[in-house]
């Protein structure tokens, strides 16, 4: 079994790949879609998410940059993660956002890539030490899910501890 890349781990965008403008709620939805194929968002979802204050509403029916990395953020935590777990983690920086400081959201993503980007080679490095102990799918696949199984209650147990 071989690693399939940072894309795996990895797959929020730098800060300089979003746009600098901003964008109508079918061009977000476009965006959305070619960063996260696999995890499509629809209006229904942004518009919940702007009602659930995990999102800041849009300014004049756009949605700028920083709209974007929560919408990236909230791909990864509702991946694993329930929505009430979800809105704990990014309310806050929703919050602050919505009042005008992006510098919560910056300094959260910025600090966000710089751990992934030591994650993706350690999760590298283990997905080579598993392939050596069995080639079979079967056992990787289930070896995957117990990994993924228990980060996830990880993660519940972190959020639980946010307050």
């Amino acid at each position: 079994m071989e690693a399939k890349g940072a894309e795996r781990l990895h797959p929020l965008p730098r800060i300089e790949e979003y746009p600098d403008i901003d964008l109508y709620m079918d061009q977000v939805i476009t965006f959305m879609e070619k960063k996260y194929p696999r995890r499509p968002l629809t209006k229904t979802m942004i518009n919940n998410y702007t009602k659930d204050r995990i999102l800041p509403p849009p300014i004049k029916k756009k949605y700028s940059r920083e709209h974007l990395m929560l919408l990236s953020l909230l791909q990864i935590l509702k991946g694993t993660q329930s929505l009430p777990e979800v809105k704990k983690v990014l309310h806050p920086i929703s919050q602050e956002l919505a009042k005008g400081d992006s510098a919560p959201l910056y300094g959260l993503y910025r600090s966000f890539l710089t751990m992934q980007d030591e994650l993706d080679r350690i999760v590298g490095t283990a997905m080579g030490e598993m392939s050596k102990l069995s080639e079979d799918r079967s056992i990787s696949a289930l070896s995957t899910s117990a990994m993924a199984a228990f980060f996830s209650d990880l993660t519940s147990e972190i959020i639980e501890g946010m307050d």
